[in-house]
Order: C-alpha cells, then structure tokens, then sequence
C-alpha cells in the first residue's frame, strides 16, 4: 500500500550519462541512435532509475510496474536481462544493474557517476550503503558462479533456414512462416541470427556443417510445413553445425488458429535448447487475427518477399481477403502497401501515380493499430520522398525496431546518409553487410557510396570481396565504379562485353552503355527509359535523364498535380525546371512552390534536406527571378547550414561537392563555389549524375560564375577531360567519331 505505480505518459524525460530516456514515447536515444522499450521494460527502468542507486526490491518493482498482479519471477528476469542487453549496445555504457541476492536490483548511472533522474550529490550515509550493498552483490555474485554458474551467456548464433513446403503448390506459406520466426528471434538479444538472404542462399547446401561455416553460425533451425484442410503440420529441429546433432526436434499438429502459439513455442524450444532466454514471445501479445486469416497473411508474405512484380497481384488477392476479415491485423495492412509497391513496378507512370496514394493509406493504417511496425516505417519512409524529415523519422524508427538485424541497420544507414553523415552511413551499411552478406542491396549501396566518395581503388577492392565468384556481376559492378570515378571509356568497354551476352546483366548494360555513348556523343539513340523499380526507388542503371527542352506548361502542372505525380516524377521535374528557368519561366516555378507540395520537395517551413541542396537552389532563383528575395534567402540559410554540418561529420560525396558549390554561388559566395568544384574536378567528378545538365555551364546555379576565371578553367578541364574519355572510347569499340 502506498508504493507509487509508475505511469509512462506522467514521467518526465531524463538522463542516465550520456544516454536520454523519454518515458512518454517509450524510447531511448545516445549519440543519434534510438531505441524504442517494451512498455513493462520501459517501467522498470525508470523505477530503477528514480530509485539509484538505492536497491529496490522485486516485490517493490512488480508493484510498481505490475500494479501488485501475481507474475512469474521470468517477466522481472526478462526486463532486468532486456536492459542489461540495451545498455552494452552504446559504448560507454550509460547505465548498469547490479543485482543484489535475494533482495532485489540497483541502478548504477553513467560512467560520471551521476545519479539517474536528477543528479545530485549523494549523502555520506547514501555512500555507507552503496559500499554495503556493493560488498553483498560482490559476495552474492560469487556464491551465484560457483553454485549456478554464469546466467547470461553470450548471445548465440544461429540462422533459420527457409521451411520447405510438403503440399502442392508453392511454397510461399512455408517461407512466409520461417520468415516470421526470423523476425521474431532477431528481435531478442540472447541471440545473433544470420540475414534471411544468407540462410535462403546457404539452404541449397545440404551439409550443416558446410552451412555453418559459410554463414558463421554455430546452430540452425530447419522446417517443414504441410498445411490441409484447416489444419497444419509443422515440424522443426535445431541442428549443431560442428557435427550435425540435432539438439531438437518436434512435430506440431495443430488447427490453423494455433498457428502463432506454434511459433512461440518454436522460439521458446530452441531458446531452452541453448539455454538462453527470450525477451519477447508471440504470444504475449496475440495480435487479433484468426488461424486461416494468418495462413493467407503468411502466404502473402512469402509472395512479398519473393520481390518478384509478377506475384504482386496475388499478394494483394490474398491480403483482401485478410483484411476482410481482420480488419485489425497492423502487419497485414503493411504487407498489403509493400504489395501495392510490388505491383506498381508492372505499371506504366500513371498507375504507379496511382498507386502511391492507397499505399500511403496502407501504411498509416498499419501504424495507427501498431506504432511500431518496422515494416510500415520503412513503406512510409519510401513513400514520403525517402530523403525528406518525415522519411528520416519513419527510417529511423524502423531502425530502432531491429537495431540489429541486417534490415535495421540498413534503415539507420539510410537515415544517415540522407542525413548528411556519409561516413557513418558507411560504417553502418558494412555492418548490414555483415549481419547478412548475401544480399545484394547493402553490397551494391556501399559500392555506391564508396565510388561517390571519390575512392576507385577501394571500390574495385569491395567489388572483388563482394563477388569473387561471379565474374559477370563483377565486371557490372566495376562498370559502375568507372562511371562513378568518370571512367566512361572503361565502363563502356565492360557493359559492351556484357551487353552481348544473354545473362541478366545483358539488358541494364545496354541501357548503362546507351546512356554513356549519347553523353560523349558517340550516338544520338536515347536509352530506352528503364523499367520502374518501384515506388521510392531509383534504377539500377546510372542513367541520366535525357530532356533537352522543357516541358509546355500543361506538361508541368500534370506532373505537379499530387504528391504522388510530384514523387514519381521527381528526377524529371528537377531536368524539368532547371530548363525552364534557362527559358524565363520562373513564374511557374514559384506558382509549384506555392501549392501544398512545393517545388521539389521545398515548401514554406521545410528544412532543406542533404539530398534537395540542388532543388534549393532552383527554388531560390526562382523565388529572387519574381521579386522574393527574403523568402529565398531563408531556403539558402538553411541549405548553407545543412552543407556545413555535412563537412563537419566528415567526406561528402563527389555530387554533394557540386551541389554545395550551387548554393554557394546562388548565395554570391563565388570564391567558396570554385573551391567546391575544384575539389570535385580533382576528386573525380564528371558532372554526370541522373539529373545533370550535359554542360556544367548550362546549370542555371551556376550562372553567376560565368566569366570568372576559375570557373572558366573547371569547365575547360571538363571539357577536356571529356574529349579524352570520348577518344578512349571510340577507339576501345571501333566507333568512328
């Protein structure tokens, strides 16, 4: 009686050493990364930390977090293990527990010895019984190994392997459910499991110990699925990889509508089996949906994940039908506008303008019944731009979902970059690389990213570590890192090889080798526009747009029309207005900026993000060519700050270099500019990204540099520089120039 119960929304925010708690939103956040806590986890942290570095008792915390409800000592145990696990995840440590034998837990704060909450000195009495408790927890600790040994091992690894299928039919419900278990078991940190791409590709090979070696894992867990009639058989084992014991096995013959405790007690089987302990189950939170409702969900999923456009529409079928008749289910909703993206890339422009808008949809709805579905962050995130605030926020808490899944920290990363913090972003897609090395998005991201930071040698070195048994992936990708270096002789002379062949490389290289043979005017065929690889997203291929005269104004204001039309046409509209204002065709511009969705992403109120500096700029001559000189000198002021924050974290990208230099000369700081594209000259830029004018001195940014001295020489050094690529590559594919 009398023992205050701890209410998340009443508690204010405060710090335990570096690390800042926010009680409300049940999310923790250090050095820009965040972290979002179970509701009961969240409570027992702040108990403890209103306490520290006091001991509280059990009964004292499950009166406080529990409302005194009888519970097992495992939900205490497993918030207590929770935090530990949380808190070794920033470096230093902010916080630790200490646990005091038979009495309860105490909270030591930070590495300055501040106290959590509000820091205070501690009286010498306080002190007294910190060193008391201190000589307990020593004596207790030393009792607890030699009687029980260690309680919290490391985290063990293990990887699920794709559960094979015993019906007709495909075997998407089969890989539907492994893919669950995944996420369920990447979630708990008492274990480290491998990406779902690795353990797909390493299945083919039917020697666990050969699976274990290429993966890195010490253990795997396999399955089959046969579902009939309503019902379902699953069977599961847990297999050792030094020598192919199996551990566990167990067979499950259940109705459909057990089909989530099936998964729980998989999840839990294999955490006994390696004597560890789950945070989190299945069915602690049973999610309202039926058995058959699940089974067409996890056959929708397994479609979804196939990333194949032709199984969109069959995705979608079945996802109807769920939200039919559960209409509650939050990870249906948001497998429903992964769906709709899937199908969108079989749709021409104007179905994926369509599309977006029900996605959208799709994916808020997701949230609003689970707020922290990593998946629906994620669609937001593509469908809000994928470089605006609202896409970093969304970016960042799908990252906080799975801090440590390969899907988390490509989440993160992408947050970063399009944050500005290029080098972090780096480290951070390796680290996705590392947690799953078979999948192809984070290797081809960090190519990328290593060949627009102006590194060629390390860009051939990643690109012989990524594939060094693929040589036709391998000579597209160093295709890719000559492009980006301003190699075009070179990349020509691999995607022409490649481009004769009939593999799947055959038809991105004759789109990449097209678009570099009409920019060094060694042809006057356009590249054929690639296929749309979805919403959000942008092409394999390093093609520019190719547009030499802009639009008629009802051209324009179509594709202004929507957010979506705006969104899908993004890349064009930015060729589009450049143009335009080249024409004197301002006015229009600023008439786009005005509307609810701006002018390339900038709107009134908006901050100017890492990627839109160059939209910065057009908006701003736009808004200065009618008169608006204020409001454009904002949109500058906040561009000029987003540059010097990108530097100040560390390399920029090549193209950032130019961007930057953009803004600098819009702003009359010419002598900043030159310096800028100076650097990107001698780093390897060839003014050649997708959305480029051919000419440096076509670029309505730099306009106020015409005539200057130093920019006179930038651009005959391009100039130069070209026709040598132009002769190299002629002469490299017999072409007459």
């Amino acid at each position: 009686m009398g023992i205050p119960r701890i209410n998340l929304a009443d508690t204010s925010d405060f710090d335990l050493g570096a690390l800042r708690v926010c009680p409300a939103r049940r999310q923790v956040s250090m050095a820009g990364e965040c972290r979002e806590l179970e509701p009961k986890v969240a409570q027992v942290l702040i108990a403890l930390a209103a306490a520290s570095p006091a001991v509280v008792s059990r009964d004292k915390l499950v009166e406080q977090c529990w409302d005194g409800r009888i519970v097992g000592d495992d939900a205490l145990n497993r918030c207590i293990l929770s935090l530990r696990h949380l808190a070794k995840e920033y470096s230093p440590e902010p916080f630790a527990i200490e646990t005091v034998p038979r009495v309860g837990y105490s909270l030591i704060a930070g590495p300055n010895g501040q106290r959590a909450g509000h820091a205070h000195t501690m009286s010498r009495r306080g002190s007294l019984l910190c060193v008391f408790f201190a000589v307990l927890l020593v004596t207790g600790l030393l009792l607890g190994w030699h009687r029980y040994g260690r309680s919290e091992a490391a985290p063990a690894s293990i990887a699920v392997l794709p559960f094979r299928t015993l019906s007709s039919g495909e075997g998407y419900f089969a890989e539907g459910l492994s893919d669950e278990i995944q996420d369920q078991l990447t979630r708990e940190p008492a274990l480290r499991v491998a990406g779902s791409a690795s353990a797909s590709q390493a299945a083919r090979e039917t020697d666990p110990r050969k699976v274990g070696r290429s993966l890195g894992v010490d253990y795997l867990l396999e399955g089959t699925v046969r579902p009939n009639s309503g019902r379902v058989r699953i069977s599961a084992a847990l297999v050792r990889t030094s020598d192919g014991t199996r551990l566990w096995s167990e067979s499950y013959d259940r109705k459909l509508d057990d089909m989530l405790d099936i998964q729980s007690a998989i999840g839990l089987a294999v955490a006994n089996s390696l004597k560890r302990r789950l945070i989190y189950t299945v069915a602690a939170a049973r999610p309202p949906i039926s058995g058959p409702g699940y089974a067409l969900y996890l056959q929708a999923r397994g479609l979804v994940r196939s990333d194949n456009p032709q199984s969109g529409q069959e995705a979608l079928r079945l996802l109807q039908q769920v939200i039919k008749t559960d209409p509650n289910f939050a990870p249906a909703w948001s497998a429903f506008a992964e769906a709709i993206d899937l199908d969108a890339r079989t749709k021409d422009t104007e179905g994926l303008i369509e599309a977006v808008p029900e996605a959208q949809r799709a994916a808020v709805r997701a949230l609003q019944l689970d707020k922290n579905l990593a998946d629906a962050h994620e669609a937001l995130a593509e469908l809000s731009g994928g470089d605006t605030p609202e896409a970093i926020e969304h970016e960042r808490r799908a990252a906080a979902m799975s801090p440590r899944s390969a899907d988390g920290l490509r989440a993160l990363a992408t947050s970063q970059h399009v944050s500005g913090e290029f080098t972090k972003s780096l480290a951070t897609h390796r680290r996705s690389h590392d947690a799953d090395p078979m999948w192809s998005a984070p290797t081809r991201t960090i190519l990328d990213i290593i060949s627009e930071l102006g590194d060629r040698a390390a860009a051939g070195a990643w690109v012989n570590q990524a594939f060094p048994e693929d040589p036709l992936l391998r000579s597209f990708a160093l295709a890719r890192a000559a492009y980006h270096a301003g190699d075009f002789s070179e990349a020509a002379r691999r995607w022409s090889d490649l481009a004769k062949g009939q593999t799947q490389w055959a038809s991105p290289s004759k789109l990449s080798l097209q678009n570099v043979l009409l920019m060094l005017r060694l042809s006057n065929e356009q590249p054929a526009r690639p296929p749309r690889p979805g919403i959000g997203r942008d092409s394999f291929t390093p093609a520019r747009i190719w547009m030499t005269t802009a639009p008629p104004a009802p051209e324009w204001q179509r594709r202004n029309r929507s957010s979506a039309a705006e969104l899908v046409y993004r890349n064009e509209n930015v060729i589009a207005a450049k143009l335009m204002l080249n024409e004197g065709r301002a006015k229009e511009l600023v008439a786009t900026y005005d509307s609810p969705g701006g002018l390339l992403g900038v709107r009134h109120g908006l901050t100017v993000g890492t990627c839109f500096l160059q939209n910065a700029a057009i908006a701003a001559l736009a808004l200065r060519a009618v008169g608006r000189d204020a409001e454009a000198n904002v949109i500058l002021a906040q561009a000029d700050r987003t540059i010097n924050a990108a530097y100040r974290a560390g390399t920029v990208p090549l193209w950032f270099e130019e961007d930057a230099a953009g803004i600098w000369a819009v702003q009359g700081k010419s002598a900043e500019a030159i310096a800028a594209l100076d650097r990107a000259v001698h780093r390897g830029s060839m003014h050649a990204t997708r959305t480029d004018l051919l000419r440096l001195g076509d670029e309505p940014a730099f306009r106020p540099l015409r005539g200057n001295p130093g920019f006179e020489a930038i651009r005959s050094k391009f100039a130069a520089r070209f026709a040598q690529e132009r002769k190299e590559t002629a002469r490299a594919l017999n072409l007459k120039t």
